[in-house]
């Protein structure tokens, strides 16, 4: 599972970012879903699965091996997006949406398609009922017992702050929300927002040392605060993707304003609450396969820069897509390096 978070500077640029959490090795060379970073300039041919596309603007963030498709990235003009998995996620047959009129798109390659076609969120919007997801097999993990294919939702940025959600639940259709800047995993978005009402007693300050009415002897029972962070209690600490949808809701508004220079390490600050380690969330009980954060990516959208942190390692990678004139592959680096 994954989580999403945008945040805004206090000069108002958006940083946009996402944490991948699965319980395969993504950094495997037999994974289905071995991942890589992806640069493809303005106006490289790219080869789809159902069809080839020449790219509108250059793309760059998070690909993996063997297609096009792209799990985050961002585009010369700011546009962010990223994929997590929904379990409500549907398809159509591939002619049926020709007929319809529409285009069919692999799951796996919307990230790609729509950095690669689109501007801002708005084009999006404009455009969205021209598509529908494909009931294709992904090519890469046609071999994979785990998974044929990822059932996926999606969330776009740019940097006017205009955000959108994408789930395709309607026959490979789209339902379009308003982005409140998070995004889990399952259930549905309208379900999520819904579900923060049951939260609505958070707050980023501490509430104090209140006191009880006196009942017996006409004392006042004081009810002094454990420490510090009382005002967020009640919110939920546990990896499910509602829970963190929680967690990423309330404390990406409640931390500090902070300076555009700053926003990065903001940002990858902020992610540590939803960050899930390794050995916590074992698939069975006898499993020694555990779902956890297989990596953190950040991206600048005015600095059309991106930066990816593996969860074995303190290294950074960064990436600006205006360094490149080029289609470039880059794997990973796992090099820890110490102060």
């Amino acid at each position: 599972m994954c989580t999403s978070i945008t945040i805004k500077s206090k000069d108002g640029h958006y940083f946009f970012g996402r944490t991948l959490d699965f319980f395969p090795n993504f950094y495997d060379d037999d994974s289905p879903l071995k991942q890589r970073i992806s640069i493809y300039p303005k106006g490289t041919q790219l080869h789809g699965q159902l069809e080839d596309w020449e790219a509108k603007y250059a793309v760059g963030g998070i690909g993996i091996k063997g297609s096009v498709a792209m799990l985050d990235g961002i585009n010369d003009a700011g546009l962010a997006g990223e994929l997590n998995v929904l379990e409500e996620c549907t398809w159509a047959d591939q002619a049926e949406i020709e007929a319809a009129g529409q285009k069919p798109l692999m799951a796996e390659e919307v990230i790609t398609y729509f950095l690669s076609h689109f501007k801002t969120v708005a084009e999006i919007k404009a455009h969205i009922k021209e598509f529908a997801l494909a009931d294709v097999d992904f090519a890469p993990a046609k071999n994979s017992d785990l998974m044929k294919r990822i059932a996926s939702h999606y969330t776009f940025v740019d940097p006017s702050g205009d955000g959108i959600v994408l789930e395709p639940v309607n026959h490979g259709r789209f339902k379009v929300y308003t982005s409140i800047g998070v995004m889990t995993n399952s259930p549905e978005y309208d379900w999520q927002i819904t579900n923060l009402r049951n939260y609505v007693q958070l707050q980023g300050y501490n509430v104090g040392n209140p006191t009880l009415a006196p009942t017996l002897n006409n004392s006042d029972v004081l009810l002094k605060q454990i420490g510090y962070g009382s005002g967020l209690l009640g919110l939920p600490g546990d990896y499910t993707s509602t829970s963190r949808f929680v967690r990423a809701a309330f404390l990406s508004r409640f931390i500090d304003d902070f300076d555009s220079q700053d926003g990065i390490n903001v940002l990858f600050s902020t992610y540590t609450t939803v960050m899930v380690p390794k050995g916590v969330e074992k698939v069975t009980k006898t499993s020694t396969d555990s779902d956890s954060t297989q990596y953190w990516s950040g991206y600048d959208l005015s600095e059309r820069t991106f930066y990816i942190k593996p969860y074995d390692t303190n290294r950074w990678t960064r990436k600006k897509l205006s360094d490149f004139d080029q289609e470039a592959h880059f794997e990973i680096s796992h090099e820890n390096i110490y102060a």
